[in-house]
């Protein structure tokens, strides 16, 4: 394990471009580069990451870490993959919050609100390519969309969804996965029996629930983040759990939960997109910056102290379950696949999870495009801007997103701030 450190810490600091664009480093690093995983196992695990709730990258950036070294080699590769980007996120988080009273800082941070219009509406646009592949899809993606703007939770719109899927929409083959074959790690995929797997899953559920009933204990028993620490690790552990087909499942009720508790005013619904997009690492880190604000805010005489307690309850409130399943189904891995029911469910899912990004979205180009009722033709064009580079692959998220800070910044500059 000397040295497996540094290559999982750099996989973490240049995990930009989401989940398509970690999976391909960690693709590069893992199969190509190191040959640390065979090709054929390192899909597998990818499918099998894909299937979980959680972010898929870091699930499999941990279950790489097992099969070299066991619990520890994963808890190493998980963690550093997250670090980074929890960071930077966290220094960004205090950066906002500090620099409320700094007119360029407001203007930068506002400057990123058409940005984030942009890369929501692309989310929408790529997640519905996949999921909307037939009439009885969208049957539910309309379903969906009324009754989420009908204030139906979340959560029981993607239960239902799921339940549609898997019943009602029409069966397609299932693609089987690669067939167990003995190595000679002790951590080989396909060198666990059944019994012995099922011993594993077993064990690493209890002791997962004991971390987890000591980590929420401790939190609540110090009053970490103001007093907010449970409720913040209840919610984003849910956050993760709930998260089927990425993170932009659950972000858009992330953020309604954080603004109704008082957590995060609702134009920092722009930030923390924005800083979750920007930054290396899952997007799911989106909760770190709530967490930050939700500590600030709680405890104005110590909000440093606060919003990094927050920061941390937030972001191990979300890991701690992607950990405790990848460990689980790990001697599974290429034995597992999507079978028909599975897929059907997840078309399901994945409508439900459009349907979320596209209200999201919504509200984010009112309050982006219409401040005040009026129409701001400045932000309608960075949008547009943004979009269209995007797409045609010019410029990646990070540039975007600091580049509309820019133009923020200059437009406060030139015109006075408030103007955004």
């Amino acid at each position: 394990m000397t040295g497996d450190w540094r290559t999982w810490l750099m996989i973490g600091a240049v995990g930009f471009g989401g989940p398509a664009g970690q999976v391909a480093i960690l693709h590069r690093e893992l199969v190509e580069r190191r040959r640390w995983l065979e090709e054929e196992e390192f899909l597998a695990a990818l499918r099998v990451c894909m299937l979980l709730p959680g972010p898929e990258a870091q699930q499999l950036a941990t279950y790489a870490g097992w099969r070299r070294d066991g619990i520890v080699g994963g808890l190493l590769a998980g963690t550093l993959f997250v670090v980074p980007g929890a960071v930077l996120v966290s220094a960004l988080a205090w950066l906002h919050a500090a620099g409320g009273s700094w007119p360029l800082v407001t203007a930068a941070f506002a400057g990123t609100r058409p940005a984030v219009v942009a890369l929501v509406a692309l989310a929408a646009w790529r997640i519905g390519r996949k999921s909307l592949t037939s009439p009885g899809a969208v049957a539910i993606l309309g379903v969906a969309v009324a009754a989420l703007a009908a204030g139906v939770p979340f959560p029981l719109v993607v239960a239902a969804a799921s339940v549609c899927g898997a019943w009602l929409l029409p069966a397609t083959a299932a693609k089987a996965g690669p067939r167990p074959t003995p190595e000679s790690s002790p951590q080989s995929a396909g060198a666990v029996g059944h019994g012995m797997g099922m011993r594993h899953a077993a064990i690493v559920a209890a002791a997962s629930a004991v971390v987890w009933a000591a980590f929420l204990g401790g939190v609540v028993v110090t009053q970490a983040a103001g007093g907010r620490g449970g409720a913040i690790a209840r919610l984003f552990t849910t956050t993760t759990l709930l998260s089927l087909g990425g993170a932009y499942a659950v972000v858009p009720w992330a953020l309604d939960e954080s603004v109704a508790r008082g957590w995060l005013d609702p134009e920092e619904r722009f930030t923390a997109l924005a800083m979750g997009e920007a930054t290396p690492g899952p997007l799911i880190l989106v909760v770190t910056f709530i967490g930050f604000m939700a500590g600030w805010k709680a405890m104005p005489d110590a909000a440093l102290q606060a919003g990094v307690a927050g920061a941390s309850v937030a972001t191990l409130a979300a890991f701690l379950p992607s950990f405790a399943m990848i460990f689980a189904v790990a001697p599974f891995v290429r034995s597992i696949h999507a079978g028909s029911r599975i897929g059907r469910a997840m078309t399901g899912v994945g409508a439900a999870v459009v349907a979320a990004i596209l209200l999201l979205a919504a509200r984010l180009a009112a309050d982006a495009f219409l401040p005040a009722g009026r129409i701001d033709l400045l932000s309608i064009t960075v949008a547009a801007a943004g979009s269209a580079a995007l797409v045609t692959g010019r410029a990646s998220t990070p540039v975007v997103v600091l580049a509309a800070a820019a133009i923020g910044a200059a437009a406060s500059l030139m015109r006075g701030p408030g103007l955004w």
